[in-house]
């Protein structure tokens, strides 16, 4: 039987998350909670719907695990660990081999580039707090329960 593969990735904004699951996705699928704030495909964020939409994420991406969908990709910050335990959680359920893939692009927490590519217009201010509280690889993993 071959192996389900659930890819968690991370990265800041502008770092090449979105490039990174379409190398990753093949024939799967890609959820990222990103697409949710995209209306009239126009990307209008909004903080009060944050929280709703990461759920809706959620449970988008366990439908496809129950489909057997492989490979899933999950394309969010996921700065810390936390963010990514509720994929790693059902991921585990629905026996899914699971993946971090953190972006390597040279610029991935520098400050002027990260602000240059970002297609969301993130502030520096909200930009340098992500890179303060970005979880080492080791660190994330380990607070995931995986290698």
């Amino acid at each position: 039987m071959k192996s389900k593969i659930l890819y968690i990735i991370r990265g800041l904004p502008g770092s090449g998350k979105s490039t990174l699951a379409k190398q990753l996705v093949e024939n799967g699928i890609i959820h990222s909670t990103d697409n949710y704030f995209v209306k009239n495909e126009i990307y209008v964020f909004d903080y009060e719907k944050l929280s709703e939409y990461h759920d809706q994420n959620l449970e988008a991406a366990i439908e496809s695990m129950k489909e057997g969908i492989s490979p899933i990709v999950i394309d969010n910050t996921n700065i810390h660990a936390l963010l990514a335990l509720p994929y790693v959680i059902e991921g585990k359920y629905y026996r899914y081999d699971i993946i971090v893939a953190e972006t390597q692009t040279p610029w991935r927490f520098n400050i002027e580039e990260l602000l240059k590519r970002n297609i969301h217009d993130i502030p520096r201010e909200s930009l340098e707090q992500m890179i303060m509280n970005y979880e080492q690889i080791e660190i994330f993993k380990k607070n995931l329960g995986i290698n």
